[in-house]
């Protein structure tokens, strides 16, 4: 398997003579790094009249030949389909059709709903125009979910159409002021029983929709793929598994998939990080029949100097260590100019293509390995499980970027149950499961917080967690690190991370049982000592817990800190994690396994300085590896020393946001 490198490509540059010229000169240059072209049908958000899109169509229909002539893959990258955001309304779709609609009863501009039967005459329409170009692809873009929509309308649908059929499905006759206070009042069982029911009914709200873009499509051409970009559309209920299936069709057409966020610039680069563990949490949902998923590579608002050429490059590292076999480019092209100042990107694309292939062709789509965040299809249904409305909370997945530190001191993150050797449970994170579930999760391995603590026991498993929190104090607080095994040399050292700054519940334990070893305590400025904050406990399943009452997944980036959470992951998970960065360094790797199943590593240096002997241990790989870096230079890596199970192997100096591949061959 190669990687595969795409070209979304503005309607400005194809539209406009002179610049497809350009355009067609660029590719052929840079033939050896990109292999498709996307060509966007629109620049702004809402959807088109239905004679703009047929007119664009027709164009498409006479310059995709052009292209393929230069042997590219060439397709379409329909930009509105409900309509994303309120823009250029003037020149926009504007009909007395059903719009998105929100809980309030706050009714979109732009956006429409497709519970209305004229919309969905005018979707198939639409669609037949695009097939009717001859593509060998259309890709749905990420307005086809059910949030972040205009301001007012930021969760749908919850017009008089889809009240009626969520009422049907339900068996329960709705309205929306109903429904308004059921998802947010009653018992808790009874709240998230029928948020369940509501995400299943935007599950299928997008399935159908998808399988009438299918149908139109087949009506014209039936081998043309389909292809969907997503984002951690957790309130759309992450049904990417139905998705797929409504993409591919009864002919079983092969689907591509386009995992996204937002990582404009690089005025922060870690937040590249925080897009890849955002792409790998929707890769990890994706179908294994799904192959070419190309990671969205988003410069918005295209002006060169605000991405590096090294992070813009490191991103599609990245983003496939995370999952992804490929990247589509949109890097340029929001007016009509000339675009020679975007070549670097390009030139680098060129330079590091063979990387690319061989990441891609070492990893294929097996899963990540280490530690999970837990969540599920329905993991939105958590927030604000005990109080305040339920549409009120955030979605795109930002609660689960808590754990991201954790990811910046060298450990692994998985992103499937399938890949997990620790679990890490936060707040409410375990209402999405049973009890039963709940207890095979702790008799393996479990990281927890003092809310999920609560929770846990709340379920009368205290007996296999361990402790129980005795109290809270929420400022004017230190960690200090216990004599316990686990901490090593750093018994005695403390951690303020300063409450009265940056607030965070700080939960004081009691251990239930003599097993119950307490690792961290609370102490006050004065100092007086407060009782545990963190301990571990084996329980009589067989499994690990650990439970860290202050600030358990922010500021670990202290030596001592650091220091204890490796070793506590080591210890947690039975060292079976199958890789992690030892040293004191600011790192973030992605470990997977090779055709052979042998692990093999994509790794960062996440920082802006040049580093020296980081110590990268590995287990099951015996005593050679080899480190590629990004040019495709090779270099032979052999461990001194043994730490069984792992061998421990010394890394060549690496540059600030370099990326290597580091795998037996």
């Amino acid at each position: 398997m190669k990687s595969r490198i795409s070209f979304r490509v503005s309607s400005f540059l194809w539209m406009n003579e002179p610049r497809r010229a350009e355009l067609l000169a660029w590719l052929k240059r840079y033939r050896g790094a990109v292999e498709e072209v996307a060509f966007f049908t629109g620049f702004t958000h809402p959807p088109l009249p239905l004679k703009t899109i047929e007119e664009r169509a027709d164009v498409l229909k006479r310059i995709i030949p052009q292209f393929r002539a230069l042997g590219l893959c060439a397709g379409i990258n329909h930009l509105a389909t409900l309509g994303h955001l309120d823009e250029n309304l003037e020149n926009s779709l504007s009909e007395p059709w059903q719009h998105l609609t929100d809980i309030s009863g706050s009714v979109s501009k732009s956006c429409y709903c497709s519970s209305d039967p004229r919309f969905l005459d005018y979707l198939r329409q639409a669609y037949v125009a695009l097939a009717e170009a001859r593509p060998e692809f259309i890709w749905v873009d990420d307005d086809v979910r059910m949030e972040s929509h205009p301001a007012g309308v930021s969760q749908g649908c919850f017009c008089d159409l889809c009240v009626e059929k969520f009422s049907a499905e339900t068996g329960r006759p709705w309205t929306r002021e109903g429904l308004k206070a059921a998802l947010s009042t009653g018992t808790r069982a009874a709240r998230l029983a029928l948020r369940r029911q509501w995400l299943e009914h935007n599950r299928t709200y997008i399935a159908d929709l998808l399988s009438g873009i299918r149908d139109a499509v087949d009506s014209v051409d039936p081998g043309i793929k389909l292809g969907l970009m997503t984002g951690e559309i957790s309130y759309s209920g992450y049904g990417f598994a139905r998705w797929a299936e409504s993409l591919t069709g009864k002919r079983g057409v092969e689907v591509k998939w386009r995992p996204g966020g937002g990582f404009y610039t690089d005025d922060q680069p870690a937040a590249l990080l925080g897009k890849a563990h955002s792409i790998g949490r929707q890769v990890g949902l994706l179908p294994a029949p799904v192959v070419d998923v190309q990671s969205e590579h988003e410069n918005f608002p295209y002006q060169r100097l605000k991405k590096s050429d090294r992070v813009f490059q490191t991103e599609i590292a990245a983003y496939i260590g995370a999952g992804c076999t490929g990247t589509a480019l949109n890097c340029m092209g929001i007016t009509p100019d000339p675009f020679d100042e975007y070549r670097p990107y390009f030139d680098g694309v060129n330079k590091h293509r063979r990387f690319f292939d061989k990441a891609v062709g070492t990893f294929g789509r097996s899963p990540c390995e280490g530690l999970w965040p837990v969540f599920t299809p329905d993991h939105v249904m958590i927030h604000q499980a005990e109080q305040g409305e339920w549409m009120t909370s955030g979605a795109w997945g930002g609660d689960m970027a808590i754990f991201n530190e954790w990811a910046e001191i060298g450990l692994p993150m998985s992103y499937t149950r399938q890949g997990a050797h620790i679990a890490l449970l936060s707040g409410d994170s375990c209402l999405q499961f049973s009890k039963p579930d709940l207890i095979r999760l702790l008799s393996g391995s479990v990281m927890m917080d003092g809310a999920a603590l609560e929770r846990l026991n709340e379920m009368g498993l205290s007996d296999h967690t361990g402790f129980t929190v005795l109290n809270r104090k929420d400022r004017d607080t230190t960690e200090v690190l216990t004599k316990d095994p686990v901490n090593g040399k750093f018994a005695g050292w403390q951690r303020d991370c300063r409450p009265s700054f940056w607030p965070d519940p700080g939960y004081l334990l009691k251990p239930l049982f003599p097993g119950s070893r307490v690792i961290g305590e609370t102490i006050d400025f004065t100092p007086v000592n407060h009782g545990p904050s963190s301990g571990v406990f084996e329980n009589e399943l067989g499994g690990r817990v650990a439970v860290v009452g202050y600030y358990p997944w922010k500021s670990v980036h202290s030596l001592a800190k650091s220091s204890q959470v490796r070793s506590l992951c080591r210890w947690l998970g039975r060292s079976r994690v199958p890789a992690y960065v030892g040293s004191y360094h600011k790192a973030a790797l992605w470990c997977r396994r090779d055709g052979a199943g042998a692990p093999a590593i994509l790794l960062v240096n996440a920082s802006l300085d040049a580093v020296d002997g980081m110590r990268l241990l590995v287990r099951d790989v015996g005593t050679m590896l080899t480190l590629t870096r990004m040019d495709a230079t090779t270099q032979r890596l052999t461990s001194p020393r043994l730490d069984p199970p792992y061998a421990v192997f010394e890394l060549p100096r690496l540059s600030p946001w370099e990326a290597v591949l580091v795998a037996r061959r």
